[in-house]
C-alpha cells in the first residue's frame, strides 16, 4: 500500500532526525527490546545498534518498520506514549494476523496506539494519479448531487478511466507502473502477478514470542484454497449462499475454513458481505454470518486471477459471462473504501436479492450494481410498498449516464464513489 514510502516522506518533511528500526531486514534490532522497556534503556541500546544516529528528543521521530516482527517493540509503545519525548510511527503489513493464533504473553498497549488503516487508491485518488484535477472532480461531484446527465464525451471519458481502474486496481506500485509505462496493461499485470506471489508467500506466516518467524503450512494450504476459489464463487448467480465451502473442496465445511477467512480479512485481502434476514435497521442486528459473498479487496487483484484474455475482452467490451462478477466486486470495494460495512439481502424461497444495503441518514438505501439491465424485483417491491419493509432510496449503478427510473435513480459507476461520499457526509451532518 506504500506505507513505508509515505511514512518516510512525512517524517522527513516534519522532523530533523528520522531513525528507522527495520525489524524485517535487521532481525538483531529485536534485541533492543529484550529486558526493561523504559525509554532510556531502549534509546541506550539503540545507540549501540544504530551508531551515528542523533536521538535528540526534541527533533526526532522513531519509525518501527514491520512492527509485527518484533512484538515487544509494540509493547514499548506504552512507554514511549507515557514518556512523551519521542514521537513513534509504527508500520506493519500483517499486524492483524502476524501473531494471529499464538497464545502470547506479550502485552498489547491498549489505549496508547492511534490507528491509521491504509488501503489502495480509491477512484478519486486514481483520477488524481491520472492527472485529473480538483476542478474536474468537483464537476463530477456536482453532477452526482444533482443527478444530472453528463455530455456523451465526458461520460465516455470517465467510463474509460473506470474500466482502467477495474483492470489495474488501486495498489500504488501497480498504478505507478501503469502510468509510467504509457498505460500499458501488461506491465501493470506483471506487477499484480508478482504481488499475488508475494501475498501467497505470507499466507500462514507467524512470529512467536521470541521473535522467531515460521509458517503454518496447514493454514497456508487452507488460505490458498479459499483464495483460489474466490473468482469462481463470485461468478455464481441467484444463490442465497453466495459463498459455498463445498466449492473450495468437496465436502468442505464452515468450521474447517473459518480460521482461514478470518486471516484473509485481517490481512486486508478479502471483504465479506453478509446477508440480512430482514430489511430493517440497524443492519448488523439482522446479519446472518452463515451466508455471505466474498470479494477481493482490490479490483486489479481479481482481474489478475483471470486469464489475460479476460482482461483484454473486458477492456474491449467483449466480456459477458464474468462481467457481472467483476462489477459486483467493484461495488463491494467502493462501498468498503467509503467506510460502510457490506450487507446484502437474498431470499432463496422467493428468489429475491438486493445487491447491497447501506444504512443512510434517512433510512435504508438499496444499492444495486447492474452491469446489465437487471430487473431488481426485490428493490421494486420494497420501493412500491409491496413489503412490510421501507427504504429511503434505491440507486442503480450502471456503466453509462445518470437517469431516473420508476423507483430508482441511475448513477454511472464512475460517479458511485461521489454518491457514497454524499451518503456518508449526510450521516455525519447532524
Amino acid at each position: 500500500m506504500g506505507k513505508s514510502y509515505i511514512v518516510d516522506k512525512f517524517a522527513r518533511e516534519n522532523y530533523a532526525n528520522v531513525i528507522t528500526f527495520d525489524f524485517r531486514h535487521r532481525k538483531e534490532l529485536a534485541g533492543i527490546f529484550s529486558g526493561d522497556l523504559d525509554v532510556n534503556t531502549i534509546v541506550r541500546k539503540a545507540k549501540l545498534f544504530l551508531p551515528g544516529k542523533d536521538f535528540d528528543a526534541e527533533n526526532t521521530v522513531l519509525i518501527f518498520e514491520e512492527l509485527g516482527d518484533c512484538p515487544l517493540a509494540r509493547t514499548s509503545l506504552k512507554s514511549f506514549a507515557l514518556d512523551g519525548r519521542y514521537d513513534v510511527i509504527a508500520t506493519g503489513s500483517l499486524l492483524g494476523v502476524i501473531n494471529f493464533r499464538r497464545k502470547s504473553r506479550v502485552m498489547i498497549p491498549t489505549g496508547y496506539e492511534e490507528y491509521l488503516n491504509m488501503t489502495g487508491l480509491d477512484f478519486e485518488e486514481f483520477l488524481w494519479a491520472n492527472g485529473i484535477g480538483d476542478e474536474q472532480i468537483d464537476e463530477l461531484r456536482k453532477h452526482t448531487r444533482e443527478k444530472k446527465e453528463l455530455d456523451a464525451f465526458t461520460s465516455n471519458f470517465y467510463r474509460k478511466l473506470m474500466k482502467d481502474y477495474l483492470a489495474v486496481g488501486g495498489l500504488p506500485e501497480v498504478v505507478s507502473r501503469f502510468i509510467d509505462s504509457g498505460r500499458n496493461y501488461i506491465e501493470a499485470r506483471n506487477v499484480l502477478d508478482r504481488l499475488l506471489i508475494d501475498y501467497r508467500a505470507d499466507f500462514g506466516r507467524f512470529v512467536d514470542d521470541n521473535g522467531n518467524e515460521g509458517i503454518d503450512y496447514r493454514l497456508q494450504g487452507q488460505l490458498n484454497m479459499i483464495f483460489d476459489s474466490l473468482p469462481k464463487q463470485l461468478a455464481r448467480e441467484n444463490d442465497v449462499n453466495k459463498f459455498k465451502y463445498s466449492d473450495i473442496k468437496k465436502g468442505g465445511r464452515a468450521a474447517e475454513f473459518k480460521e482461514g477467512f478470518e486471516w484473509l480479512e485481517k490481512a486486508g485481502l478479502v471483504l465479506r458481505c453478509f446477508n440480512v434476514r430482514a430489511l430493517e435497521t440497524p443492519l448488523p442486528l439482522n446479519a446472518d454470518e452463515s451466508y455471505f459473498k466474498a470479494f477481493l479487496s482490490d479490483t486489479g487483484l481479481l482481474m489478475a486471477m483471470y486469464p489475460v484474455v479476460t482482461m483484454r475482452d473486458f477492456l474491449n467490451d467483449n466480456l459477458d459471462s464474468r462481467k457481472g462478477a467483476i462489477y459486483e466486486n467493484l461495488a463491494g470495494v467502493l462501498i468498503h473504501k467509503a467506510g460502510f460495512p457490506l450487507y446484502y439481502y437474498a431470499n432463496g424461497e422467493k428468489h429475491l436479492e438486493i445487491d447491497f444495503l447501506i444504512e443512510g441518514a434517512d433510512g435504508l438505501i438499496l444499492y444495486e450494481e447492474k452491469s446489465t439491465n437487471g430487473k431488481m424485483a426485490a428493490s421494486r417491491a420494497v420501493m412500491a410498498g409491496e413489503t412490510p419493509h421501507k427504504a429511503a432510496a434505491c440507486y442503480k449503478i450502471i456503466e453509462n449516464n445518470f437517469g431516473e427510473g420508476a423507483f430508482f435513480t441511475s448513477v454511472p459507476q464512475f460517479c458511485a464513489p461521489f454518491l457514497l461520499d454524499e451518503i456518508r457526509e449526510k450521516i455525519y451532518s447532524f
